[in-house]
């Protein structure tokens, strides 16, 4: 009881001390610890975004090369789309069809992209379309359903054009359009009409989306440039039973199968920042027991306490343990206020930069989710050393901690007896 009377009564002697003292250790836990959990934290979407990654195998059709598509078969689309390995899939084709739309302008310039033309009186011009599976359609309108007038085109014949050309041509939801491509006049309803980001890759600002049932009816009016078809299994061990049923597929005889790397040049941008961050951590936690040092030498080396305890009779490990606890309270309650502000600053400090790895991700692939890990950085492993760092840090803190009690106690010591002897 009484290392804890003398513990006490050290922390109200050296209140201003420990006040500033307290402060800097502060500051060097608070860097140390949000280093780690920001390390952790994007390690562990690295890994959950590189397993994602993995299992998302992709197959193109250029059909600049292959020829105008003369069927949008989605037979054995559907067919691998319900195997019990796949988790979710789209089906994407790109091309142009010829209207008498009139093309929105940016900039006070009107949209070039796509050349026009002219049928007799009328002069029409080629608008970019998509084509979407119906799974996929649905998901790209329910993310942007707060934008959305109208409803998700699943009948035939129907589309969904963006607010964009809508106010360029006037137009509003249940309007017919027509289409026209060598003398062929088709009738396509406009079902919804949505508000696209600008920044998304199926952002069809300048043209129509459509399900692929209705390209199917507009055949004849649709030209055809590509055909991109994503699935995303439910293991990285399923890709050879996936391209083993892939080849039986009559549909996706002309598509070439995307390498598994698609993604890893964006991906090993992530890991080098990861790198760099843990390299900085490590510089850090160096310099951290360094500064350390010197903090607690100074810091005990004006101490006037130890003199006077030692002269009033307490013991040489009476004095030590005491000034060890009084030290120990500090360090743990400091501690765990800079554990807890660390957790929340660690998020702040990765949320911008997490959300862009994650923007980019679904710029590749839009109508994939791309979610962050539920767990954060407790989903990486416990086993990983890095986890350790903080406890390794505080513990080498008391380790250097006491030993400088003891030299600067011996010390006390020494100088008191070499007085007595001197005075005797």
């Amino acid at each position: 009881m009484i290392i804890i009377r003398h513990a006490w009564l050290n922390l109200k002697r050296n209140r201003n001390s420990h006040l500033k003292t307290g402060c800097f250790m502060l500051v060097i836990l608070l860097v140390v610890y949000s280093l780690v959990q920001c390390y952790q934290l994007a390690t562990a979407y690295y890994t959950d975004y590189q397993e994602q990654a993995a299992t998302v195998v992709k197959g193109v059709q250029d059909l600049n090369q292959t020829g105008q598509a003369k069927e949008f078969n989605l037979t054995d689309y559907e067919k691998l789309k319900n195997q019990a390995y796949v988790k979710q899939a789209q089906f994407v084709g790109e091309g142009v069809i010829a209207t008498s739309l009139v093309q929105p302008k940016e900039n006070n310039q009107e949209e070039t992209a796509f050349s026009s033309f002219s049928t007799g009186e009328n002069k029409a011009t080629f608008l970019p379309i998509i084509l979407l599976d119906k799974g996929s359609l649905k998901k790209l309108l329910t993310r942007n359903e707060k934008d959305l007038q109208g409803t998700i085109p699943d009948e035939k014949n129907t589309c969904v054009i963006s607010d964009v050309l809508a106010k360029a041509n006037h137009l509003k939801v249940n309007d017919i359009l027509t289409v026209d491509t060598k003398g062929q006049k088709q009738k396509i309803k406009i079902a919804s009409i949505a508000k696209f980001s600008t920044d998304e890759w199926l952002s069809p600002n300048n043209g129509l989306l459509i399900s692929w049932e209705t390209g199917e009816s507009l055949k004849k009016s649709v030209v055809q440039t590509i055909s991109k078809v994503t699935f995303q299994l439910t293991s990285k061990k399923e890709i050879v039973r996936f391209k083993n049923d892939l080849k039986k597929m009559e549909s996706f005889k002309d598509y070439v199968l995307i390498s598994q790397s698609w993604a890893q040049g964006m991906l090993q941008s992530f890991k080098d920042t990861i790198e760099l961050l843990f390299n900085g951590l490590i510089v850090t936690w160096i310099i951290g027991i360094v500064l350390v040092t010197i903090v607690w030498q100074q810091t005990l080396r004006h101490r006037q306490d130890f003199y006077s305890l030692h002269l009033m009779g307490m013991p040489r490990q009476t004095l030590v343990s005491s000034s060890l606890l009084e030290h120990i309270v500090l360090m743990l309650g400091v501690g765990a206020i800079a554990g807890f502000a660390a957790q929340h600053l660690s998020r702040w400090m990765t949320s911008e930069w997490l959300l862009k790895i994650q923007k980019d991700l679904m710029k590749q692939d839009p109508l994939m989710d791309w979610l962050f890990p539920p767990n954060g950085y407790g989903s990486v492993s416990t086993n990983s050393w890095v986890h350790y760092l903080p406890k390794v840090f505080l513990g080498i803190c008391l380790l250097i901690l006491l030993v400088t009690i003891n030299l600067q106690v011996a010390k006390v010591i020494q100088i008191s007896y070499r007085r007595k002897y001197a005075n005797e």
